[in-house]
This record gives structure tokens, sequence and C-alpha cells, in this order.
């Protein structure tokens, strides 16, 4: 009886070990789930069959039994890695979207905020010389920085929903602190948007 839970446990270990060369880790899960059963089974039968006289034969029946046991479990834990892992990879998709949204919305927000600058400079100068065309100017150029900047919350405003819905569905904690920064930059273009209305609502020409 030692000879057969000896052998079992040698057998055990090497077999183990072998996995170890095995390069694909769900490969190699179900592999050790299969080992592992099989070598455990082998020294149960053998403990069994042990009492009818039958260790060898017990100890046959209890791998093939161990064996497959050990592959089932092994193949749910490979199965559960291979879940995990593709989470994994579309967090960091989501994550990696949400910061590119959010760094072209910052520097479409500094550059609206300077050209909002020029042109309340250039309509404080054509106020003081009743320069009407140059403020029929600004106040096309006031349009049409109006619309594109809807454009740009929109897109943010998407983004947002997105990842929102991601961050509510898989908890991020680092996919929310991303969906908070795309927040913030939206406020601040608001706030942009607003001295928008307001430069546009004192050009009357």
């Amino acid at each position: 009886m030692k000879f057969i839970q000896s052998t079992a446990a040698c057998t055990a270990l090497a077999m183990l070990a072998s996995c170890a060369n095995i390069q694909n880790d769900q490969t190699r899960t179900r592999t050790e789930g299969a080992l592992a059963g099989g070598a455990l089974g082998a020294l149960a039968g053998g403990i069994i069959g042990n009492q009818s006289g039958r260790a060898w034969e017990g100890a046959l029946i209890g791998a093939a039994a161990g064996g497959l046991a050990g592959l089932a479990v092994g193949d749910s834990v490979a199965r559960k890695k291979a879940r995990y892992a593709s989470q994994e990879a579309w967090l960091d998709a989501c994550i990696s979207q949400a910061e590119r949204v959010n760094s072209k919305a910052v520097a479409y927000n500094r550059s609206l905020n300077q050209r909002i600058r020029d042109l309340e400079g250039r309509y404080r100068n054509a106020k003081a010389s009743g320069d009407t065309g140059e403020m029929r100017k600004i106040k096309q150029a006031v349009v049409v920085m109006q619309t594109e900047s809807r454009k740009e919350v929109q897109r943010v405003d998407v983004e947002i929903k997105d990842q929102t819905s991601v961050v509510s569905e898989t908890g991020s904690s680092s996919l929310r602190s991303r969906v908070s920064e795309l927040r913030s930059t939206r406020s601040s273009i608001s706030s942009n948007q607003e001295r928008l209305a307001d430069l546009g609502n004192q050009i009357d020409v």
C-alpha cells in the first residue's frame, strides 16, 4: 500500500512539474487539474481497492475517474481566467479611449479659451473705434465657434455616457476616475460656451 501511495505522489509531482513547460495558460490550467485529479483518484482508488485485494485495479479506476473530475475543475478555472483576461483587456481599452477623448477635449478647450480671448480683445477695439464691419466679423466667428463647441461637448457627453455604463457594470475605480476627468473638462468647455454667448449678446450689429 505504501508503494501505491509513494508511486502516486511521485507521478503527480513529475507530471505537475512538466506542466510548467506548457505555455498556454488555459491549457496548463486544464492539464494541471486533470493530472492532480488523476493522482488523487489513483491514491483513493488504491486504498479502496486494497480492501478487496485489488489495489492496482482500484488505483487505475480511481485515476481515470479522478482525471475526468480534475479536468472538469481545471476547465472551469481556465474559463474564468479567460473571462477575466478578456475583461481586463476590455477595461484597458475603455480607459485608453476615455483618456484619448479627454486629452483631445482638453486641447480643444485650451484653444477655444485663447480664441475667445482674441475675439474679446478685437471686440473691445472695434467697439472703441466704432468699427461695425469688424464687429460683424467677430459675431460670425462667435457663431462658428459656438457650433463647433457644441459638437465637442456632444462628443464628450457620448463618451461620458458610454464609460459610465462600463463603470456601472465593472465597478472599475480607474475608469471612474477617467470619467470624472471627462466631466471636469466638459464643465470647463461649458464655461467657455457661456463666455461665447455673452460675447455674442454684446455685439449688436
